[in-house]
C-alpha cells in the first residue's frame, strides 16, 4: 500500500513539474503581430518574416530572456489583437500613433518618420506631378487627386489621412474623389489603372513596390502652402503598440530603441534596403 501511495505520489510531482514546465515554457515567448508586406520594415524573405521590425523586436526578445514568434495578421487587425491581449502583447508593423489607438493600446517611443508617397502609372506622371516650393521638389499635392479612386491599405495613416481630406472641409471633398480600401499593398499597386488611380502608402514601401517597374512612378504627397508659406510635406512616424499594463515589455522596446538610437535604425533600414 505505502508502494502504491508513493508511486502515486511520484506521478503527481512529475505531471505537476510538467505542468510548471509547459507554464514556464509559454511564458518565456513573446508573440508579435505584424502584416508582412510593408518592406523593409516587415516582409517575407525565404519563407520567414523579416525587416526592421523584426530585427527591433528580437533584440527586445533577448533583452526580456523570451523567444521572439511573428505572426503575420492583416494591418487593420492588430490594434484591436494587442488591445485585447489574449494572443498576442505587441504589434511591430510601422504603426502610427493616434488618439483612437492610445485609447486601445500603449505605445513606445516612435523610432521613425517617413513621408507619404503616391504611386500611379508612369503614363499619368503629366497630369499629377507638380513643382513644388519645398527645394523645387517634385511632388503631387492632395488638389491633384480630386475627382481620382484612391487606393489605401485598410487602417493605415494613410487611410486616415485620406478619410481626414474626403470628410466636409477635405481638400477632395465634394470631388467626386474615392477610397478604394485594400488588405494587402502588393494587390493595391496591381489594381492601379483598374479600378484605382493612385495608391497612398509611405516612401520606403512605394519605392520597393514599384522596384523593377518602369511602368510605375511614385512621389512626395504634400500640402499646398498658404500664399507666402512653404508647401508640407505629408509624413507619418512609426511606434510599437503593447497591451495597455504590460510596463516591462514596454520599457523593454524603449530602451532597444534608445540604444539603437537613430543611427542603429537607419542602418537597419540600409540593411534590409540592400545599401
Amino acid at each position: 500500500m505505502k508502494k502504491l501511495l508513493s508511486l502515486a505520489l511520484a506521478l503527481c510531482l512529475a505531471a505537476g513539474c510538467l505542468l510548471a514546465f509547459a507554464s514556464c515554457k509559454k511564458e518565456e515567448t513573446l508573440t508579435v503581430y505584424t502584416e508582412a508586406g510593408f518592406a523593409p520594415f516587415e516582409y517575407m524573405s525565404d519563407g520567414k518574416i523579416v525587416g526592421v521590425d523584426v530585427d527591433i523586436m528580437e533584440l527586445v526578445g533577448k533583452k526580456l530572456g523570451k523567444k521572439v514568434v511573428f505572426e503575420n495578421v492583416s494591418f487593420d487587425s492588430i490594434v484591436d489583437a494587442v488591445s485585447a491581449g489574449k494572443l498576442t502583447n505587441v504589434g511591430a508593423a510601422g504603426i502610427s500613433i493616434n488618439d483612437e489607438r492610445k485609447q486601445k493600446v500603449d505605445f513606445s517611443n516612435e523610432y521613425y518618420t517617413a513621408a507619404l508617397y503616391v504611386v500611379y502609372k508612369a503614363d499619368k506622371a503629366s497630369e499629377l506631378e507638380s513643382a513644388t516650393n519645398d527645394n523645387s521638389t517634385v511632388g503631387i499635392y492632395w488638389d491633384s487627386l480630386k475627382g481620382k479612386n484612391i487606393a489605401v491599405q485598410n487602417g493605415t495613416t494613410s487611410d486616415l489621412f485620406l478619410g481626414d481630406e474626403l470628410a466636409e472641409g477635405g481638400t477632395l471633398a465634394g470631388s467626386n474623389a474615392k477610397k478604394v480600401g485594400f488588405s494587402e499593398l502588393a494587390s493595391a499597386v496591381a489594381d492601379i489603372g483598374l479600378n484605382s488611380d493612385v495608391l497612398i502608402i509611405d516612401e520606403l514601401p512605394a519605392k520597393k513596390l514599384i522596384e523593377g517597374k518602369s511602368d510605375y512612378k511614385c512621389a512626395p504627397l504634400y500640402y499646398k502652402g498658404a500664399e507666402g508659406e512653404t508647401d508640407s510635406a505629408a509624413v507619418d512616424t512609426y511606434a510599437i503598440c503593447v497591451t495597455k499594463g504590460q510596463d516591462e515589455l514596454l520599457k523593454a522596446i524603449n530602451e532597444v530603441l534608445a540604444e539603437l538610437g537613430k543611427d542603429g535604425i537607419q542602418a537597419l533600414v540600409n540593411k534590409h534596403l540592400g545599401l
